[in-house]
This record gives structure tokens, C-alpha cells and sequence, in this order.
């Protein structure tokens, strides 16, 4: 445990330095800015993780910002730029890469990925620095709205979203079309385990433990949907394996195209289609389901996006 502990430590502090060396060849002794500005950060320079863990970290830090009346802007630049999927609602986020300069004794760099124990709030009040540049995919919401229940957060959480975000003229026009039938969504979230791609976890399962972990699910999936009678069932996956097995042997449906990590380091836009097809699909859902057994990854991108379409949710 505590061989973890200095690992953790360690690989922190070396992602920090990876960060205040990038900055430091992007000095600037002059700073423009009055009003505090928090800058949420997807450059690359560090894994950041997938879609709804940057959400995340963007809604957290788009609350913080709120709280003490601080400008708000998003540098996602990679893999791809972001309003290839998502432009700016009522929000003007956006900044370019050339406008972000580190001034010493006024800009400050957080490295918050997977940083659960971390008070967002705290850090950015103990530092005098009007330019903070945020590295984070945590949803800190409860810290930053003590007492608030899990509606009251999920309702703050869909609201600062559609604040910042709206789907761009080329994802809006795919959106339109998906099929518009009342429908359960079912979820699951494979990572490694199929083969399909490497993710942050390793674990690969054999012929025999593959095909057993697909039974299972299906399993799941065959006793909610019994619930649901009148509804259409989709079945959502980040497995190609998975999806493959179940267009060719059930009567469920899946949706066209191959599903991709934001990691992966390709910045065609059509190569992350899906992974925004699949969420939004979600959103206008009447009921989501994800489907977790055994080593399967507790992914909550489907959550997610039944907050912001107010979709039942189940799991």
C-alpha cells in the first residue's frame, strides 16, 4: 500500500514537471489580465481520459468560476478541437493555444487528474495568481456545493452543461439521424477486457472467459429488458467484439460505426464520431441502463448523459 502511495506521489509530481516545462518555453513577463481566469486544459501534454471524464473536470472548474466570479475558458485542442463537436452556448469559452502565456508570480498550473481528495475551491483561493491553468477529469461538484443532494447536483451538473455547450452545425445534423423511437439504451464498458484496444487498464481475457462475460451480460440485459416490454432496445458498448456479437446473435440493436478512446492519438473527426453519437443517442433516451459485471469498467459516461436528458437511469 504504501509502495502505491509513493508511486502515485511520484507519477504526480512527474506530470507536474512535465507541465511547468512545457510552460516554462511559453513565458511572458507582461500579463494582460485584471479579473482572474480559470482555464480548463486538454492539450495533450498529459493523459487527460476519456469524453465524460473531461466533462467533468470542465463542469467542476466551469462551477468553481462561478463561485468566485472568475472568467471561464477551455483550451481542447487534442485529439481534435472540441467545436468540431461542441461550441459555445451561452458561454464564450473559447481561447487559442498562442493566448495562453505563463507569467511567473501569476499564472499557476493544477495537475488534479484522478485527484479525488482535493478541494478545488481551497486551491484557488490559497493562490494569488490571476491566471490558473486546471489539468482535471474529477467531478468535485459535492465539494463545491456542500449539502446539495445527488438531484440538486445532477441538476447543476446539466445546467452548467448546457450553459457552456451545444452540439455543432456537423454533429447536429448527424444527430438528426439517429432514429427518434422511445427506447431503453443499454451500456456497457468492455475497456480491455475483449481486445479490442489498450486501455488504462490491461487485463485481456481468454476465448473461454470472454464468451462467459458476454453470457452474463446478456443475461442482465435480456432480465431488464423483460421489464420494458413496449420499449425498443439498443445496446450501446466501447467493444467492437461485444457489439459484433450482438448484431449477429440477438435481437437487439446497435448503432453504425466503430467505437474509439479519446486517447488515441488520431484527430480526424469522423474517427470520434461515435463516441459523441452514442452519448447524445443517450441523452435522448427514455430509459438508460449500464451493465457492469464482474471485471467490466464502472464507467459513468451513461449516467452522464441521462443527467443532461433527464433519461431514467438505471444501474
Amino acid at each position: 500500500m504504501l509502495v502505491k502511495k509513493i508511486k502515485s506521489i511520484l507519477s504526480r509530481k512527474s506530470k507536474h514537471l512535465i507541465l511547468f516545462g512545457y510552460y516554462m518555453r511559453r513565458i511572458s513577463f507582461f500579463s494582460k489580465y485584471k479579473k482572474r481566469q480559470i482555464i480548463v486544459c486538454f492539450d495533450g501534454n498529459v493523459p487527460h481520459g476519456g469524453l465524460v471524464d473531461r466533462l467533468k473536470g470542465i463542469i467542476s472548474f466551469y462551477e468553481a468560476s462561478k463561485l468566485i466570479d472568475s472568467d471561464f475558458k477551455i483550451l481542447f485542442n487534442h485529439p481534435f478541437e472540441l467545436e468540431s463537436f461542441l461550441v459555445p452556448n451561452q458561454i464564450d469559452w473559447r481561447i487559442k493555444k498562442s493566448e495562453i502565456k505563463y507569467t511567473p508570480f501569476s499564472t499557476k498550473i493544477f495537475y488534479l487528474i484522478n485527484d479525488f481528495n482535493s478541494d478545488p475551491l481551497e486551491l484557488i483561493k490559497k493562490t494569488k495568481a490571476k491566471k490558473i491553468l486546471i489539468y482535471s477529469n474529477v467531478d468535485y461538484l459535492s465539494k463545491l456545493c456542500k449539502g446539495k443532494n445527488e438531484e440538486e447536483l445532477n441538476s447543476i451538473w446539466k445546467n452548467s452543461y448546457l450553459e457552456l455547450f451545444k452540439p455543432s452545425s456537423y454533429l447536429l445534423k448527424k444527430i438528426d439521424e439517429l432514429p427518434k423511437i422511445e427506447r431503453l439504451v443499454f451500456h456497457t464498458r468492455f475497456t480491455s477486457l475483449m481486445g479490442d484496444f489498450k486501455d488504462t487498464t490491461k487485463i485481456k481475457l481468454d476465448e473461454s472467459r470472454k464468451n462467459n462475460l458476454i453470457q452474463k451480460v446478456l443475461g442482465q440485459i435480456k432480465e431488464i429488458s423483460n421489464k420494458y416490454p413496449g420499449l425498443i432496445k439498443y445496446v450501446l458498448s466501447d467493444s467492437k467484439t461485444f457489439l459484433n456479437y450482438i448484431k449477429e446473435n440477438t435481437e437487439y440493436i446497435t448503432l453504425d460505426g466503430v467505437p474509439h478512446h479519446l486517447e488515441n492519438n488520431n484527430n480526424n473527426k469522423e474517427y470520434h464520431l461515435k463516441t459523441f453519437l452514442d452519448f447524445y443517442f443517450i441523452v435522448k433516451s427514455d430509459i438508460v441502463c449500464f451493465v457492469r459485471i464482474d471485471e467490466m469498467y464502472s464507467s459513468s459516461f451513461s449516467k452522464y448523459a441521462s443527467i443532461i436528458g433527464n433519461s431514467k437511469f438505471i444501474s
